[in-house]
């Protein structure tokens, strides 16, 4: 039996390091040359959960399951709309920004995000995995504060955006994605 997707989605943007690129060569260790690209990666203030309940500390190596972010633009307006100011495209130092895919920031853990087939020398099909959602921080709050020069503005965006900053995760296979590539969003594996 063949599996449906979803939802299909269209790439609408994307960014490295928070500027805007036209494509983005994923390899299994993440987008190549970004800054959460790596095999592993130290466990940061973000990482409370996996810290509480464990004997892991700030700054522990682990696994990288961060090695891209995505957001969805009908979230990030519901968000703009909210916090009454615009979010430039790289500001939250997301990788993606995808439209058309209902609740993204709530998919579950191991849905399949999958990019058409690009024979890109490296690989073939880009396939991300979700492994969780994003949370807001502060930590990309305070850059959309000192943008707009409006105290108080990361706290409103840190309540405004939950459940609506997007989702993190590792890639399944390398290949390249573009902008207004399509995306078929599978659901997980059971």
């Amino acid at each position: 039996m063949k599996v449906q997707p979803l939802a299909t989605g269209r790439v609408e943007s994307l960014c490295m390091d928070g500027s805007p690129v036209d494509s983005i060569l994923f390899l299994l260790d993440g987008p190549y040359r970004e800054q959460h690209y790596g095999f592993t990666r130290k466990l940061s203030g973000h990482d409370g959960g996996y810290i509480r309940t464990s004997s892991l500390t700030k700054g522990s190596t682990v696994f990288n399951w961060r090695t891209w972010t995505g957001l969805s633009t009908e979230e990030i307006k519901e968000v703009e709309s909210k916090i009454g100011v615009g979010i430039p495209q790289g500001c939250l130092l997301e990788n993606i920004t995808l439209s058309g895919i209902p609740d993204f920031s709530r998919l579950a853990p191991t849905t399949r995000l999958v990019f058409p087939v690009k024979d890109c020398g490296n690989g073939k099909q880009a396939i991300l995995a979700v492994w969780e959602e994003n949370s807001p921080c502060k930590g990309v709050g305070e850059p959309l504060e000192r943008y707009h020069g409006i105290a108080g503005l990361k706290t409103r965006f840190i309540a405004e955006a939950r459940h609506k900053r997007g989702v993190m995760g590792l890639v399944l296979a390398v290949g390249r994605v573009e902008v207004g590539d399509t995306v078929l969003v599978y659901p997980p594996l059971q």
